[in-house]
């Protein structure tokens, strides 16, 4: 289920951006207006109700959601909580010189492409991403962090860790 919230999430930008709160930074940084919301987040938890629920593989959780769609909105905003908490984990293990660069920038950076998993590599094929890896990487147990880090690296609601000083210094080594 979780993997069905996260395509949802890359299939709808603008949503995606509205349930997350765009900043001016990242609206800037990509040549466009910040957007903002005229619906409650909720008309979003719904949307997103809709794309897991609806044809989920138990049919209890379908009639659930076909009887009752709001019923199955809160799971929702909860495992967004979860997903954040678990995201803020995995920054913390990068340290501050990792959580505010972007997932390429870490894996082209030798010191840092151990941060996330030695074992991980993304190879591209026709614009989609295929993440391979093995079992004790990090990222095998939270595979949906470089899409995440994508959205939330800069969001100081979702990345907890993140510093707004220059990400990329090393103040450890520096101390």
């Amino acid at each position: 289920q979780t993997s069905r919230l996260i395509a949802w999430c890359k299939a709808n930008d603008d949503a995606r951006i509205k349930l997350f709160s765009d900043s001016v930074k990242d609206a800037k940084e990509q040549g466009r207006k910040k957007k903002q919301s005229g619906s409650p987040k909720e008309t979003y938890y719904a949307q997103l109700a809709n794309a897991i629920f609806s044809n989920d593989k138990d049919p209890e959780v379908r009639l659930l959601f076909q009887t009752s769609p709001s019923a199955l909105i809160k799971p929702v905003q909860t495992r967004f909580g979860t997903l954040k908490r678990k995201y803020n984990k995995f920054n913390k293990s990068l340290k501050q010189t990792g959580t505010g660069l972007t997932y390429d920038e870490l894996q082209k950076n030798p010191q840092t492409k151990t941060l996330i998993g030695e074992s991980f590599s993304c190879v591209s094929v026709n614009c989609t991403f295929i993440y391979l890896f093995l079992a004790d990487s990090q990222l095998s147990k939270f595979p949906w962090w470089p899409d995440l880090h994508g959205w939330w690296r800069t969001n100081p609601a979702y990345n907890t860790v993140f510093s707004t000083a220059d990400p990329g210094q090393n103040y450890e080594s520096a101390a």
